[in-house]
C-alpha cells in the first residue's frame, strides 16, 4: 500500500469505495440465478437438478438427460438499490468544512436489464459394458457442453449530486459511478452411472472474471466561518482474471429419496491483470493534489465448496433441501499494483505500490424447493433460498466495498410436452448489509461502512428441447422458404 499525503488519499480511497460500490456481487455466489428450474425452485438442484444449472451445482446430474438436449435460460432484472448516507456516510471534520448538512443525502437507484444466464448441450453417449447388457441405468453415461454467468452485478449512478444548505454552511457535491462485476464459467461437464442406484460426475469449469470500475465526485463549500472549500477526484479500476476450477459430484437414489453430494476445488489463477488510475485537487485553507496510475496483477478466486442435498420424487412431484458450505480464503480478491505516484504540483514521480484484498469468509447457504404438477403438461414451482455474502467486512484496504446479505422467494409455472419444455417465473429478494461511502468531509477522507438495502426482481425465462424437435422446425422452415418445383416454373 503506498503512504500518501492527505490529497493523494483522497484519490486512492475513492478508487477502491467505488471499485464495487453495487448492490452484491463479489462474495454473492449466487447472485446469478442459474437455470429455469433450479432458479425457480429457490436455487436448489445438486439432488434432482435436470436443467442447465446442473453442471455448475452438481455435474452427477447431468444423467437425468435421456436424449440429446438443448437447454437456455434467460434473465430480465429489476433492481432497487438504497443508501440513507451516500453522501454524508460519517463523522464531518467541522474544523475544516464546518457544520455541513446532512438532509437528503441518501440516494435510491433503481435499474434493469436483461442478462442471458445459461446455454448447455446434452448429449447421452453409449452405454458403458457389453452389448447385451442393456438393463438398468449402471454404464448410461452423458456428456454436456455449458456455458453460463454465474455471477454478475452491474451499477450506475451517473449525472448525479447532492446540494444542501443551513444557515452556516452551504454544499454542492457532483457524483458519477459506474462499475460491473462478471463471471462466465465454460463448463465441459460429463457423468456415468456407476451403478444401477449410485452415478458420478465431473465438471472442469474454465472462468474469467471481469470487473471495472469509473467514479468521479466533485464538490464544494462555503458560508460560514471556515474558509471555502473545492474539491475534486476521478478515479477508476479495471481487471480481468481467467481461472480453472473442478467440481465433482455424485447422486445415490434409494427408491423415491436421491442424496446428492459435490465437493469443489479453489479456483486457479491462470492469468489476471488488473490497473489503478486517480487524481485529486483540493483547495481550501490550503492546497494539495495527487496523481497515481499503477499496473499489476489482478486475482478473482473462489474458495473451496461442498454440498449436500436430499430430494424426494413422488408421482406428481417433488420436494428439495440443498446446504452449500464455501470456506474461507484470506485472499478472495486481490488488486497489487505499482506504478507512479506524484503528489506535490510540478514534482517529478515517484514509484510506489497499492496492494488491494478483500478476504472471503467462510458462508453456509441453504435452500429449499418443489415441483407440483398439475398435469401431465404443467406443474407450479416455487421455492426460497439464502445468498449470504462471504466477503468479510469492508475497509479502504477491500476490493470488495459491498457485504450484501439476500433472502430470496422464487415461484413459477412450467409447461412440458414431447418437444421440450417451457417455464416462466420470478425470484424475489431482499438484500441487507453495509456499503462503503465516500467520505470525503474527514479529516482524512476515507470509506465508510454505511447501512445498504437492495431489492429485486427476476424474470426468469428458460427452456429445453431436443435435437429431434430443432431438426423438424429447420425442416419445415426449409419448405415454407423453399419453393416448390411446379412454383418455381
Amino acid at each position: 500500500m503506498v503512504t500518501c499525503a492527505r490529497s493523494a488519499s483522497i484519490g486512492v480511497v475513492l478508487a477502491i469505495v467505488l471499485a464495487g460500490a453495487s448492490a452484491h456481487g463479489q462474495g454473492n455466489y449466487r447472485s446469478a440465478a442459474l437455470g429455469g428450474r433450479s432458479a425457480l425452485m429457490g436455487d436448489t438442484g445438486v439432488a434432482l437438478g435436470a436443467d442447465s444449472a446442473s453442471p455448475f451445482l452438481n455435474p452427477a446430474t447431468i444423467i437425468a438427460q435421456e436424449r440429446p438436449t438443448l437447454a437456455l435460460s434467460i434473465n430480465f432484472v429489476g433492481r432497487v438499490v438504497h443508501v440513507p448516507d451516500w453522501y454524508v456516510p460519517g463523522a464531518v471534520a467541522t474544523g475544516t468544512y464546518g457544520n455541513i448538512p446532512r438532509s437528503g443525502d441518501g440516494i435510491t437507484r433503481f435499474s434493469g436489464s436483461a442478462i442471458p444466464s445459461t446455454l448447455c448441450f446434452f448429449q447421452p453417449l453409449r452405454r458403458m459394458g457389453a452389448p447385451g447388457e442393456d438393463k438398468g441405468r449402471a454404464g448410461m453415461q452423458d456428456l454436456a457442453v455449458c456455458f453460463g454467468t454465474t455471477e454478475l452485478d452491474q451499477f450506475e449512478w451517473i449525472g448525479q449530486g447532492y446540494q444542501a444548505a443551513t444557515v452556516d454552511r452551504s454544499l454542492t457535491q457532483s457524483s458519477s459511478v459506474r462499475n460491473s462485476w462478471q463471471r462466465l464459467v465454460l463448463s465441459p461437464t460429463y457423468a456415468v452411472y456407476a451403478t444401477d442406484a449410485l452415478a458420478v460426475g465431473v465438471s472442469i469449469q474454465g472462468s474469467v472474471t471481469n470487473y471495472s470500475a469509473f467514479e468521479g465526485v466533485g464538490g464544494t463549500t462555503s458560508g460560514g466561518a471556515q474558509p471555502s472549500t473545492s474539491n475534486g477526484f476521478e478515479s477508476g479500476a479495471d481487471g480481468s482474471d481467467l481461472g480453472l476450477s473442478a467440481l465433482v459430484g455424485a447422486i445415490y437414489t434409494i427408491d423415491r429419496v436421491t442424496f446428492g453430494a459435490t465437493v469443489q476445488s479453489p479456483d486457479v489463477s491462470v492469468y489476471g491483470r488488473g490497473s489503478i488510475s486517480n487524481s485529486s485537487q483540493f483547495a481550501g485553507a490550503s492546497t494539495s493534489m495527487s496523481t497515481y496510475f499503477g499496473r499489476g496483477e489482478f486475482h478473482a478466486r473462489e474458495p473451496a465448496r461442498f454440498a449436500l442435498g436430499i430430494g424426494y420424487r413422488w408421482p406428481v412431484g417433488s420436494v428439495e433441501l440443498d446446504g452449500q458450505l464455501a470456506l474461507a480464503d484470506p485472499h478472495g480478491l486481490e488488486l497489487d499494483t505499482y506504478g507512479t505516484q506524484i503528489a506535490t504540483l510540478g514534482a517529478s514521480g515517484t514509484s510506489a505500490s497499492l496492494l488491494l484484498t478483500t478476504r472471503y469468509r467462510p458462508t453456509f447457504n441453504a435452500s429449499l424447493g418443489g415441483e407440483l404438477f398439475l398435469s401431465r403438461s404443467m406443474s407450479l414451482l416455487g421455492g426460497f433460498g439464502t445468498d449470504l455474502s462471504a466477503v468479510d467486512t469492508p475497509t479502504a484496504t477491500s476490493v470488495a466495498s459491498s457485504q450484501i446479505d439476500r433472502l430470496l422467494l422464487s415461484f413459477g409455472v412450467g409447461t412440458h410436452g414431447e418437444a421440450g419444455s417451457l417455464l416462466i417465473g420470478g425470484q424475489a429478494y431482499y438484500g441487507f448489509g453495509k456499503m462503503l461511502a465516500p467520505n470525503v468531509y474527514a479529516v482524512e477522507p476515507t470509506p465508510v461502512a454505511t447501512p445498504a438495502q437492495t431489492y429485486g426482481m427476476l424474470l426468469v425465462l428458460a427452456g429445453t428441447t431436443n435435437t429431434k424437435t430443432i431438426r423438424s422446425a429447420v425442416d419445415a422452415l426449409r419448405k415454407a422458404v423453399t419453393p416448390t418445383p411446379a412454383e418455381a416454373r
